[in-house]
């Protein structure tokens, strides 16, 4: 054998061996993934008992650490493209911080859920005429992990994302999310655990303070989804946070709600699953072809 064939041989045998790692490192991440759902809370609510906390489930493991870490970094580019208005109209959101727990930043795309009133009397819902910039890939590709991980039903992928980002003090107020999104849908937690409360009522003892009716912990990289009770009859909150938090949901818009110039994205109908890093790079390369440009 000449050293041109030995070398090819080599060659060939490490990458058997590669794909052989490869396998059991998937065998063993799969082994790491972790769901829980027998969640109890039992209310009286209309004269009935009823477990306030059924069809919650949390899935541990289904991002890695370095997962993360990209899905993070990725965060804070938008929030920097937000910052300098590189961002759609209703895409970024850093209102002033006014008092203790408000104020947080949001990132959404897909479609602008509306939290308040407007001046001219559009209640609270999805924006019909909002302009919002389409999901990025990092986030496809982490729906499309969502569901071949059995997390959401293939009969639910979303199509609409919203992130917040906490700075310490931040919290979100009791509610029950608007049913202009259709269950069920689901939350990722990054940066720093934090627990969410759930109650059929909840009381609010002060800025960023609630007392509900049973308090679950959200770990660093868990994925909490809401369906049921857990999503219909509870509310629910995040108490104000001791650290920088940021959370990503994704929910599927019901078909009547959805903006006027919404375009079903083809994506979601062959998406693939691809490597984290090949859809940051993909987006820091267009990012340095409009910066070149």
């Amino acid at each position: 054998m000449n050293t041109q064939e030995f070398l090819e041989e080599e060659k060939f045998d490490s990458n058997l061996k590669n794909i052989k790692h490869s396998i059991e490192e998937r065998k063993r991440v799969f082994n790491r993934f972790y769901m829980k759902k027998d969640y109890v809370c039992l209310e009286r609510i209309n004269r009935r008992i009823v477990n306030i906390l059924d069809g919650l489930q949390l899935h541990i493991g289904v991002f890695n650490s370095m997962e993360q870490k990209e899905i993070v970094q990725f965060i804070y580019d938008l929030q920097n493209k937000g910052r300098n208005n590189e961002l759609g109209e209703h895409t970024y959101s850093e209102p002033k911080k006014w008092m203790r727990g408000k104020g947080r930043v949001t990132i959404q795309f897909g479609c602008c859920y509306n939290y308040a009133v407007e001046k001219n009397g559009i209640p609270p819902g999805i924006l019909r005429n909002g302009i919002v910039d389409p999901i990025p890939n990092l986030f496809k590709i982490m729906i499309n992990r969502l569901i071949t991980s059995h997390v959401l039903p293939i009969s639910c992928v979303p199509d609409s994302c919203i992130i917040n980002i906490y700075e310490p003090g931040d919290c979100i107020p009791p509610h029950i999310d608007s049913h202009d999104f259709i269950r069920p849908f689901c939350t990722i937690s990054f940066l720093s655990k934090c627990n969410i409360i759930f109650g059929h009522k909840i009381k609010i003892v002060g800025p960023g303070e609630f007392i509900g009716s049973a308090s679950i912990p959200l770990p660093v990289g868990s994925v909490l989804l809401l369906n049921g009770n857990g999503a219909n009859l509870a509310k629910h909150c995040i108490p104000a946070v001791s650290y920088k938090r940021i959370s990503v949901t994704f929910r599927k818009m019901d078909k009547a709600k959805q903006p006027h110039n919404f375009m079903f994205d083809s994506d979601f109908q062959n998406i693939k699953s691809s490597d984290f890093s090949d859809a940051s790079e993909s987006y820091h390369t267009k990012k340095r072809s409009a910066l070149i440009g």
